[in-house]
C-alpha cells in the first residue's frame, strides 16, 4: 500500500473494523444476502500523518448512482447559506464570478449562492440520479467525475473564482488529478474552500461511524496542508464548525495574496495535538466499548418483549455503527427515513427495512443513527418525546432523550 497523499509506504494500522458492505449499498428485497463485503481498515502514514483506508471500492461502484441528498436536512441548507454569505463578503464575489462545486450533489449549496445574486454557478456531480435532481433545481450541472481532464475538456482553465468541495474531498479516488484540476481551473486570485469532517472531532466524540468506504481519507488540518501545500496552495483561513458533528472549513489560495486570519492560526495550534498516539487511544476505546450498545438494546427487549425499537435515519455512517456492533433486524424492527430514494430498501448486512417516517407508526425507542443532526431531529420530534417516545443517542456516550 502507498499513501494516498505523499506516496510513501511507511504506513501502520490504527483500527481494523473487519469486512463491511459499502455503506450506501442499500438493498432491494431480491438482493438481501447478496451484498459484497470489503475490508474497512483505518491506517496512518508515518510520513505525512494522513489517516486513510487501505482498500478502495471503485468510484464507479459508489458514486455513479447513490441515495444521499443534501437538501433533506434544514441544518445543512442553513449552514451552506451562511458560508455562501461569508464567502461573498470575504472575497467580494460578483455576479460574473464563476463558482464551481465539486460533487455538489443536488445543487443545495450552489442554490444558496444563487439566492445571494451569484448565479454564475456550476456543479460537477458524478451520480446520474443526483445530477438529474441538480439540473431540475436550476443549477447548471456536468454529470461526470471532477478531475484534471474534465477541466481541460470543458474549457475551464483559469476561469473559476471560487471552488467548493463540501463533504467530498475525502471521497476522491483520483485525489491528485482532482488537485491538479483545481489548480488549473482557479484564476490567479481564486480561492479553494474545502469542508471536511474533522478527524480530531472523530477522536473526541468517538464517532467511529464516520469511517466507511466512501471516506477514503480522514484529515487533520496538518495532513490536509501536507497534501495541498506541495501544489503551491497557501492556507489563509480555517475554522471549526459543528456541522456533521464536527467539521473544519479551510480556505486556500493559489497565490499568497490573502492575510492569514486569527482563527486560522488558532485552528493550527488546536489541530497540532492530534497525532498517532491520539488515534491509537481512540481505536482502543472503540474496541473496548464494542458490545455496549448491543447490550443496551438487548436489555430493553429483555425487559419488555413487546418494546419496539426503530432506527431514526438511514445515513451511510449508521451502517458502520450497526454492522461493527453486530446489531441487526433482530433488535431493530425498522428504520424510518424522509429520503424517498431510500424508502422501501434495506440496510446492508443488518437487513433492517426502511420505511417512510410517519406519525402513524411510532416505536417506543428511536436509535438515532443520524446523530450528526441530533439537534434538528430532537426539536422536530418534541411532540413524540412528550408522548413518551425515547431517543437513544449513541455518541460520545449512550444516553436517552
Amino acid at each position: 500500500m502507498k499513501c494516498k497523499s505523499c506516496g510513501g509506504e511507511n504506513i501502520s494500522s490504527i483500527l481494523d473494523l473487519g469486512n463491511h458492505p459499502w455503506c450506501n449499498d442499500f438493498l432491494s428485497k431480491d438482493r438481501l444476502g447478496k451484498e459484497l463485503f470489503y475490508p474497512l481498515h483505518l491506517m496512518y502514514c508515518e510520513d505525512c500523518e494522513l489517516l486513510q483506508l487501505d482498500y478502495v471500492v471503485p468510484k464507479e461502484t459508489m458514486f455513479k448512482n447513490h441515495t444521499y441528498v443534501s437538501s433533506t436536512t434544514k441544518t445543512l441548507t442553513k449552514h451552506f447559506y451562511g458560508l455562501a454569505e461569508e464567502n461573498k463578503k470575504q472575497f467580494n464575489l460578483t455576479e460574473n464570478d464563476l463558482i464551481l462545486d465539486i460533487g455538489g450533489n443536488d445543487g443545495t449549496q450552489l442554490l444558496q449562492y444563487k439566492k445571494l445574486g451569484l448565479k454564475n454557478v456550476l456543479n460537477v456531480e458524478s451520480a446520474d440520479n443526483i445530477a438529474y435532481l441538480s439540473i431540475g433545481s436550476g443549477v447548471k450541472t456536468i454529470n461526470d467525475f471532477f478531475n484534471e481532464e474534465l477541466i481541460d475538456r470543458e474549457g475551464l482553465v483559469d476561469k473559476v473564482k471560487l471552488i467548493n468541495a463540501s463533504g467530498v474531498f475525502f471521497h476522491l479516488e483520483e485525489l491528485h488529478s482532482v488537485i491538479r484540476g483545481i489548480k488549473k481551473a482557479l484564476k490567479d486570485d481564486g480561492v479553494f474552500v474545502v469542508q471536511f469532517m474533522y478527524a480530531g472531532t472523530m477522536v473526541e466524540k468517538m464517532s467511529f461511524d464516520m469511517i466507511y468506504h466512501e471516506h477514503l481519507v480522514y484529515y487533520t488540518l496538518k495532513s490536509l496542508r501536507n497534501l495541498l501545500e506541495p501544489y503551491g496552495f497557501t492556507i489563509f483561513d480555517a475554522y471549526y464548525t459543528e456541522i456533521h458533528s464536527g467539521s473544519v472549513i479551510v480556505k486556500f489560495s493559489k497565490l499568497d495574496i490573502f492575510p492569514v486570519t486569527e482563527r486560522c492560526l488558532n485552528m493550527i495550534k488546536t489541530d497540532d495535538k492530534y497525532n498517532k498516539t491520539e488515534f491509537l487511544e481512540f481505536a482502543e476505546k472503540i474496541k473496548t466499548r464494542r458490545g455496549n450498545l448491543k447490550h443496551f438494546l438487548t436489555e430493553i427487549k429483555s425487559a419488555n418483549s413487546n418494546a419496539k425499537i426503530y432506527a431514526y435515519g438511514a445515513p451511510a455512517k449508521g451502517n458502520t455503527l450497526l454492522n461493527y456492533f453486530g446489531i441487526d433486524n433482530t433488535l431493530i424492527d425498522k428504520c424510518v427515513e424522509i429520503n424517498e430514494l431510500k424508502v422501501g430498501l434495506y440496510l446492508p448486512k443488518s437487513h433492517i427495512s426502511i420505511i417512510k417516517e410517519s406519525e402513524e407508526d411510532v416505536p417506543d425507542y428511536y436509535l438515532l443513527l443520524a446523530h450528526n443532526f441530533a439537534d434538528e431531529i430532537i426539536e422536530k420530534n418534541q411532540k413524540l418525546i412528550k408522548n413518551g417516545v425515547k431517543f437513544i443517542l449513541p455518541f460520545p456516550e449512550i444516553r436517552i432523550v
